[in-house]
């Protein structure tokens, strides 16, 4: 009797576990967005983004690990993609409205999600090749965005090169310095900090929480906002997530179909969110937002079918599999 409550026990929380695997990242993100719907004074928090964005990318940069064998020919074409595709998308959008053109470019230009490899390793996929792919999209991006976003917003805020370059270089490498600096200098240190990745989600929650208020607060106040105008950012974001999870598969081929497909697809919108509300207005963040969402509801997807797949048919799949899982936001 006693072993049989003991196994059904273990299976219930076994369900449970697969549940929050499946569909918990997704749905602790809608609840981290309705609560910042519905509280909007919380707005007030915003001043506190840049130090969360720091202490997220420090714990998601502590452990990663690079060799010269982990590049690939299309992790250049994922960070050329990646520059590519904002830029199409302002382009086409700036003849409908030249607000919607800006934050459908900011919305595609964020760089790889420092929790894709998290995503990858669940999908049994090389995270061996994600990891690259995160640094240097996070870098390219870093490096570049400061001298291309005043050319994009010039028509609709005034932001020079100099205003925003000194702020993106200390959100990412501060943490990336930082991280770098202990993983090489001071190894005991970085074992006693890894437990602490586990923050990362409930920072990434808050994060979301914070701007999803700030977005509330702006839309209560400003009642002037046409109705058309967010249903075409929720549009474009929409828009931009397919185009590129798609061009991602493309570049991968056959060999780094979903991987590839990930780096390009899943993204950092904290990064761009903070670019939005410290340099633009809270109404630009709420592309990264829409984003955000969709590209969690594809990953639960993903997870979904994945673990429908026999163990069997997933090493056919994917013979060269790195199933590990890391921790992460």
């Amino acid at each position: 009797m006693k072993n049989g409550l003991k196994q059904s026990t273990e299976t219930h929380w076994a369900g449970i576990r697969r549940f929050w695997k499946l569909y918990g990242r997704t749905l602790a993100l809608i609840l981290a967005m309705a609560a910042g719907l519905l509280i909007p004074a919380a707005e007030v928090l915003s001043g506190w983004l840049p130090f969360l964005l720091i202490g997220m990318l420090f714990l998601s940069f502590l452990d990663i690990r690079i060799t010269r064998e982990s590049f690939h020919w299309s992790m250049l074409g994922i960070l050329l993609a990646n520059l590519a595709i904002p830029s199409a998308v302002f382009l086409l959008a700036r003849g409908f409205d030249s607000q919607l053109a800006l934050v459908g470019f900011l919305t595609a230009v964020a760089p790889t999600a420092t929790a894709t490899p998290v995503i990858v390793s669940y999908l049994d996929g090389r995270v061996d090749y994600i990891l690259p792919a995160v640094l240097l999209t996070n870098v390219g991006v870093a490096l570049i965005l400061p001298f291309l976003l005043p050319l994009i917003a010039g028509a609709t805020v005034h932001i020079t090169t100099a205003e925003v370059l000194p702020s993106v270089l200390l959100v990412m490498f501060v943490p990336l310095g930082s991280a770098f600096f202990i993983r090489k200098l001071l190894p005991a240190v970085q074992q006693r900090l890894l437990p602490a990745k586990v923050l990362s989600f409930p920072i990434w929650m808050m994060m979301m929480f914070i701007v999803t208020a700030k977005a509330s607060a702006f839309l209560r106040s400003d009642t002037g906002t046409p109705a058309g105008l967010l249903f075409g950012i929720a549009l474009l974001s929409l828009i931009s997530c397919i185009a590129n999870f798609v061009v991602g598969a493309l570049l991968g081929g056959r060999t780094f179909h979903h991987e590839a497909s990930q780096a390009l697809g899943q993204k950092n919108n904290s990064f761009t969110v903070w670019i939005a509300l410290t340099y633009l207005h809270p109404l630009a963040a709420l592309g990264p937002t829409f984003y955000v969402l969709y590209h969690n509801i594809y990953n639960g997807f993903q997870l979904f079918r994945h673990g429908r797949i026999p163990p069997v048919s997933r090493s056919a799949a994917h013979p060269h599999a790195a199933p590990q899982s890391l921790p992460g936001p």
